[in-house]
């Protein structure tokens, strides 16, 4: 249950505790957009928020009080939550209400997923009531509200300075690792620029550049490949480290019952940079050997047309999960480009070949790294 995961903690910048739902009135509603807005641009590190309704904390110990929330008048459903937004908000967050029993009683949960990307969320309508005394509330079009701790951006006022500063770098996935501001970069695959001519680039590798970020570039390179691996034979350790990964594709090529006694094979690395600074290596076409067939011939890889044969080793639980991979968004990046027809990987469906990826040797690229180190303290030669 998400409230045995909820219940240790106290009101902060990602939970907020309500006795019972708003009202259903124009400022019930108002309070509700508010809360919405100001948990969506909230400066957590928690990707999600909730908004716990049937719960009341006390302040000066933290207890919880629960409150039985199935028989108010106010209760929402999903839906009405959605669309409520969708009368202020051009954008919304993912929005997702969950009921669940606690005691002898029910509390709702709204639970908020807001995307990094998107931010700030903002209305483009302003949203109002008016008191019994006449005074109107209003959350404001436009303005940018937030949340710091335990404590909302008021209604009349907009967020500070330095808190939309932050709330713009994290747009800009500068709050997150390297490798996973990569792969928020790479969900956005439409601002990625391929060049167009080869005099834009050096002549000795194919560069991807993310428009937004100049500083993030992928990079094929087009190094030659040696079947050995030595010391004194790369020059820097991004070198050796992109040679390291070559080669271990190329020796598990070999071992494959596919090899067809042909060592003119085409294997071509993926390089992950940011300002100058090689992050990761990927050899794309090595992950693509263990599922497919070689034609010597051609030259080309290709999806076996017999896809029963190779359905044992298919170990892809969830879809969900492998699109979130970092290597599945490069692959994906690299078919946009149709960089498949130039690297010798053949298929009319590049989300067939994602599909078939082995989803548990590509969700432990750490252990594949692992094994290349291993490689790079003495120079090594595999006969």
């Amino acid at each position: 249950m998400l409230w045995d995961k909820l219940s240790a903690s106290v009101e902060n910048d990602y939970i907020d505790f309500k006795r019972e739902w708003y009202s259903k009135d124009k400022l019930g509603e108002v309070d509700l957009v508010h809360d919405i807005l100001c948990m969506s641009n909230s400066l957590s590190d928690s990707e999600d928020r909730y908004i716990v309704i049937g719960v009341e904390e006390d302040k000066s110990n933290g207890s919880k009080l629960i409150h039985d929330i199935s028989k108010d008048a106010n209760c929402r459903q999903s839906a009405n939550l959605i669309q409520t937004l969708r009368n202020y908000m051009s954008v919304i967050p993912n929005i997702e209400l969950i009921r669940e029993k606690v005691g002898k009683g029910f509390i709702d949960i709204i639970k908020i997923m807001p995307s990094a990307r998107e931010l700030p969320y903002v209305l483009n309508k302003e949203c109002q009531a008016q008191k019994s005394d006449g005074k109107k509330v209003t959350v404001r079009k436009e303005w940018i509200y937030s949340r710091n701790s335990d404590r909302n951006t008021p209604k009349d006022e907009c967020c500070t300075r330095t808190e939309l500063e932050e709330l713009f770098a994290r747009k800009r996935g500068e709050h997150l690792p390297i490798l996973d501001r990569f792969s928020m970069y790479l969900d956005d695959i439409e601002n990625w620029k391929h060049p167009k001519s080869e005099y834009e680039i050096a002549e000795s590798e194919t560069a991807y550049y993310y428009t937004l970020n100049h500083k993030y570039k992928i990079v094929r390179s087009d190094r030659e490949f040696d079947k050995t691996i030595s010391l004194s034979i790369a020059n820097t350790y991004d070198e050796l480290l992109t040679d390291t990964c070559l080669n271990e594709a190329y020796w598990n090529y070999k071992n494959t019952q596919n090899y067809c006694y042909d060592d003119c094979i085409n294997l071509f690395n993926v390089e992950l940079w940011a300002d100058n600074t090689l992050i990761e290596v990927f050899n794309i076409t090595g992950m693509f050997i263990k599922h497919f067939n070689y034609d010597r011939y051609y030259g080309s890889y290709y999806v076996p047309n017999r896809m029963h044969l190779i359905e044992s080793d298919i170990t892809i639980n969830n879809s969900s999960d492998i699109e979130k991979l970092l290597v599945w968004k490069i692959c994906k990046l690299l078919f946009y480009f149709n960089l498949y027809d130039g690297c010798n990987l053949v298929t009319d469906d590049a989300s067939r070949i994602l599909e078939i990826l082995n989803y548990d040797y590509l969700q432990k690229p750490s252990e594949y790294r692992k094994r290349n180190e291993d490689w790079l303290y003495q120079p090594i030669k595999i006969k």
